[in-house]
């Protein structure tokens, strides 16, 4: 169904990429060395006012099984990798390539963010239809299909009717399943009857972030793929990946991306810096922060809990256990399918990332290992 692409066919334009970075490190005068060196820097807990015992207590509770099936574990904070650990065979080492599932949708988030930073989009407020004029005679005509914007596609409150989480995937009913077996994906989407107005509440769709690859591509003259390699990957040494495609030959944004976990952790530090890695703006500082803080409300889950949702990325509801010990509750993450995580916390300047085989309630034991071990592990 998807195709899998390495990066090797890339490598040039990532060579390019990197030529022109240590060009402009060389204009800065940023040392060279210190550019050319993408890769994380290693340092200490307690260098960056962090209990090392609590964070080893955290890995034995991991590898006794006390938090499910989670196969890795990144922490850094001021910048800098403190702690990296990978726990499962199957998913071993600091090269494999694990697939991140959804949380593939807040790094197409960026992308997005780029190219509205480009002039490429003209912003969030862009009507969705107007991309899609080879479409003229959609099912389901609706006035309120007419006022979509890209804002709600982005914080999945377009108004479609969309039933993804509330039964299996493999499940006939599910439309993310009836998406898949459609000759056209894109039309899938766009053909499905309305069942509120745009903005009026979060219904969670894969099928949604699918129109930002096409929005993507129909406005930079790019795959999703290619802008990211150009744009985003290169510039943060993101060398190896996989991208699967939909349907069409369009990236696949929802889902695709399978990567090196230290390279979801450049994903997390850039958003850390609000959108600058090294000397470079990759992402528009006020994308960043837009992107990042919530716009609707989503929930509840299947234990009742409430979450925000702001472009692509979660957001801990005030009064979830998560948070419930911290003075400030600025956490935002993506959220991959199994328990695939990128954490981001401002106000302690720290990025966790975790990944796993967490399914059903169990994604919910990462979050009782950020308020359980994490977070109790810096030092006030």
């Amino acid at each position: 169904m998807d195709i899998f692409r390495p990066m090797e066919k890339h490598a040039s334009r990532w060579l390019a990429s990197m030529l022109l970075l240590l060009i402009c490190a060389w204009d800065s005068g940023t040392a060279v060395a210190e550019i050319a060196g993408v890769s994380l820097t290693e340092a200490s807990p307690e260098s960056q006012q962090l209990d090392g015992r609590k964070l080893n207590a955290a890995l034995a509770k991991i590898e006794a099984g006390d938090y499910g099936n989670i196969d890795a574990l990144l922490v850094l904070r001021n910048n800098h990798l403190v702690l990296e650990k990978y726990f499962s065979p199957e998913y071993h080492g600091r090269e494999y390539l694990r697939p991140i599932l959804s949380s593939t949708k807040s790094i197409s988030s960026a992308l997005i963010g780029i190219a509205v930073g480009q002039g490429k989009i003209t912003g969030v407020a862009a009507n969705l239809l107007d991309y899609f004029a080879e479409y003229p005679d959609l099912k389901n005509p609706d006035a309120r299909k007419q006022e979509i914007t890209l804002e709600n596609v982005l914080t999945m409150s377009a108004g479609f009717q969309w039933n993804e989480l509330e039964i299996g995937y493999a499940d006939p009913r599910n439309d993310f399943n009836k998406m898949l077996q459609s000759r056209d994906w894109v039309k899938y989407v766009l053909d499905a009857p309305m069942s509120h107005a745009p903005a009026e509440q979060m219904v969670y769709s894969s099928g949604a972030t699918l129109l930002l690859s096409s929005i993507l591509q129909k406005s930079t003259g790019r795959s999703a793929e290619d802008f990211a390699v150009e744009h985003l990957f290169g510039p943060l040494g993101i060398e190896n990946y996989t991208w699967s495609l939909a349907r069409g030959g369009i990236t696949n944004t929802y889902t695709g991306l399978a990567m090196r976990r230290r390279d979801l952790a450049k994903i997390g530090i850039l958003f850390l810096n609000q959108g600058r890695w090294l000397e470079r703006q990759l992402v528009p500082q006020k994308w960043v922060l837009q992107s990042t803080r919530k716009h609707i409300a989503a929930g509840p889950d299947t234990d009742g809990r409430w979450y925000g949702y702001g472009y692509q990325w979660w957001r801990f509801h005030d009064r979830d256990p998560t948070v419930k010990d911290l003075e400030i509750n600025d956490i935002y993450f993506s959220w991959g399918y199994g328990g695939q995580f990128i954490f981001v916390v401002p106000h302690l300047q720290m990025v966790v990332v975790a990944t796993g085989n967490l399914y059903g309630a169990d994604h919910r034991r990462t979050f009782d290992l950020l308020h359980d071990h994490i977070f109790p592990a810096v030092l006030q």
